[in-house]
């Protein structure tokens, strides 16, 4: 048996889920085909641009949230904040002296880059200091936070979570995991997830299925992913829209979004 102090980072997200239990949330679980879509990634890696297909499936939702304003805001019982800009939160892992510990990192106006942009700052963010500005906790925040009672701690997140813009600024407007995208595991990631925020995302793993098409059997690249609406904000009809639109995009209009 061996015992180990529990992090501060475990120690926050403990906190966090604690005070976001209860969110009214529902789930979609989509497969998309990514057969067409990673070919044409393939051909624009060859002519030294591009990027990987997690960056153009950021780069897919977050031009559908600037589409469908109402799925990058927030609400809680006494307002709702639409943003301008789409701030994804990803997970990343960073390796600090042989150990390796879980960061989120923002990538800020994911509208606004190009695709190529945002596999390049994805690539460069696990090398990036454990301050740098797109990181949530900083090293700072984490050793201020590590010294107030949890009482205290738990006071601060519940204030902040009333204040959209320091949500924003902290979390970014929307949440995109990747966990099971670089396994062979098929299958769906259902993330806890919550809060103010109107969406979140959790993108699996891809796989060889048979896909009937038209008259005929073919087999293609199919991906998993989950969609997580708050239904505080989102009700169905504009959800499957949001689907669609995503799907859209990653099935036949990617080119759209690699131009």
């Amino acid at each position: 048996m061996r015992r180990e102090k529990t992090t501060l980072l475990r120690k926050l997200s403990m906190y966090g889920f604690d005070l976001v239990t209860g969110s009214h949330n529902f789930f979609a679980l989509l497969e998309f085909d990514v057969t067409d879509l990673r070919r044409h990634l393939r051909a624009l890696r060859a002519e030294g641009r591009g990027g990987s297909l997690f960056a153009f499936l950021l780069k897919a939702v977050g031009k559908c949230l600037e589409e469908f304003p109402e799925f990058n805001a927030m609400i809680d019982r006494r307002k709702t904040t639409y943003f301008d800009e789409v701030d994804v939160n990803i997970p990343i892992e960073i390796e600090t002296e042989g150990i390796r510990n879980p960061k989120q990192y923002i990538v800020r106006d994911i509208n606004r880059k190009s695709l190529t942009e945002v596999d390049r700052e994805i690539a460069t963010s696990k090398d990036a200091g454990d301050d740098h500005t797109g990181y949530v906790f900083s090293k700072g925040l984490q050793r201020l936070l590590g010294i107030l009672p949890a009482g205290l701690v738990m006071f601060l997140m519940r204030s902040i979570l009333r204040r959209h813009d320091t949500v924003q600024k902290l979390s970014g407007t929307v949440f995109v995991t990747s966990v099971s995208m670089f396994s062979n595991v098929p299958g769906y990631v259902i993330p806890y997830a919550g809060g103010p925020k109107a969406a979140s995302f959790a993108i699996g793993s891809v796989s060889k299925k048979p896909v009937v098409r038209g008259d005929e059997v073919r087999v293609r690249e199919m991906i998993n992913l989950t969609a997580i609406f708050n239904h505080d904000l989102i009700d169905g009809a504009p959800a499957a829209r949001f689907i669609n639109r995503l799907r859209r995009y990653v099935e036949t209009s990617f080119a759209e979004l690699t131009g």
